[in-house]
């Protein structure tokens, strides 16, 4: 437990939470090591939970019509990825795979939403993160045009 509360502060979304409320967010998640090449979600599955990723890395891409693969995002340690009904830090056509072998962290909609609600803090940090990827995502179509 305390190897996952280790991890658990290092994630971006966390980092400046106290220990009692990381306790909290480790009773409420589910730790999950995956291997290498492991889809985590694709457009079929229903997400509707946020991953938090403690170690390893994560990409993020679509599928062209034809088949070809378009990588969005490479996501390493201590990142977060996922949607709830809430908010989205993904889009439904979004695949996810495990590019090496990575430990991820998985809080449900509901648990996340609680958590929210009970810590404005998380709330803004949350709003901090999807910004700077907004910010990212414009500069890239910036280049692109």
């Amino acid at each position: 437990m305390e190897n996952k509360l280790k991890f658990l502060s290092q994630i971006n979304l966390l980092e400046e939470m106290q220990m009692d409320e990381l306790k909290e967010i480790d009773r409420i998640s589910n730790m999950k090591p995956l291997k290498k090449g492991t889809t985590i979600f694709t457009p079929d599955t229903s997400i509707q939970a946020l991953y938090l990723l403690k170690k390893g890395q994560v990409r993020l891409y679509r599928m062209s019509e034809n088949g070809k693969q378009f990588t969005v995002d490479i996501l390493g340690d201590g990142n977060i990825f996922g949607e709830t009904s809430t908010f989205s830090l993904t889009e439904d056509q979004d695949y996810a795979e495990a590019m090496s072998d990575v430990y991820l962290c998985i809080i449900g909609k509901s648990e996340f939403e609680n958590l929210i609600e009970q810590n404005p803090k998380l709330a803004i940090k949350l709003i901090e993160i999807l910004s700077a990827r907004l910010r990212d995502i414009y500069e890239v179509s910036d280049k692109l045009l």
